[in-house]
């Protein structure tokens, strides 16, 4: 484990050494007589490089591995019965993972509070990462039953992309931008590397399967189910306030 943590010290340190510089050199360049804001810079920075390296040593060490081990129990248990429960439970897993690591990907719950805030609060930050989460999860059971039934990554992707095109469409105008990038928003530190165990661990024990060309491709369906489920919820809520604003002036009428 100290091995382990030491590795991750280092790994963390040459990440954020770009960070380190960058922001080193336009404080000190244009914001020397600022102190204040200089030593909550590096404070934050201090914070960031502990809690970043705890999180990794956590993650590598724990998370990916029990995942990536479920993953493959799975895997075999389907590919030595191919019966349908089994399918099920290897798709139902990825999806349910997928979609709880989603719920709690720390950059999904700050936007969605900031999203709140600029909305004036018409917008729950609940509601959002719920509807994140879900189409998070609906993208990743398409995945995984294209890992399972050997389905061509295009198949699956062109009726997600024109299902996201009539939606943005009929959406309402300042939420589409929003919903497109929900996605990217919740595939970050937690989901990504949970979601690339898995398809790597599927793509692995699967007969006629090659991790590089089937194991990928997970993420991008995740990204576009968010988009899909957040235009939804968009569209319906415009739509119920519309029917909900017209019932008043139909009663005063009669």
């Amino acid at each position: 484990m100290l091995d382990l943590l030491w590795h991750e010290v280092s790994r963390t340190l040459l990440d954020l050494l770009p960070i380190f510089i960058i922001l080193g050199f336009f404080s000190a360049r244009f914001l020397s007589g600022n102190l204040l804001l200089l030593r909550r810079s590096l404070a934050g920075l201090l914070y960031l490089a502990v809690g970043l390296t705890l999180f990794r040593t956590g993650l590598d060490g724990a998370l990916l591995p029990f995942a990536g081990a479920v993953a493959t129990g799975l895997t075999a248990r389907f590919a030595a019965s191919a019966d349908f429960v089994d399918a099920l439970a290897l798709v139902s897993f990825v999806a349910a993972l997928g979609s709880t690591a989603a719920l709690i990907e720390p950059t999904l719950v700050a936007t969605a509070h900031r999203v709140s805030d600029l909305t004036g609060g018409s917008v729950k930050p609940l509601v959002l990462r719920l509807a994140v989460a879900a189409g998070f999860g609906l993208g990743l059971a398409v995945g995984g039953v294209r890992l399972v039934l050997g389905f061509p990554i295009g198949l699956m992707l062109a009726p997600m992309i024109g299902a996201v095109i009539v939606l943005a469409i009929l959406a309402p105008r300042q939420l589409v931008p929003l919903a497109l990038d929900s996605g990217a928003i919740a595939t970050s530190v937690v989901t990504v590397p949970m979601i690339a165990a898995y398809g790597v661990a599927v793509a692995d024990a699967l007969p006629a399967r090659r991790a590089l060309t089937d194991g990928f491709g997970l993420l991008v369906m995740a990204m576009l189910g968010s988009a899909l489920a957040v235009l939804a919820t968009a569209t319906l809520d415009a739509f119920q306030r519309q029917r909900l604003s017209r019932t008043p002036r139909k009663e005063g009428a009669t």
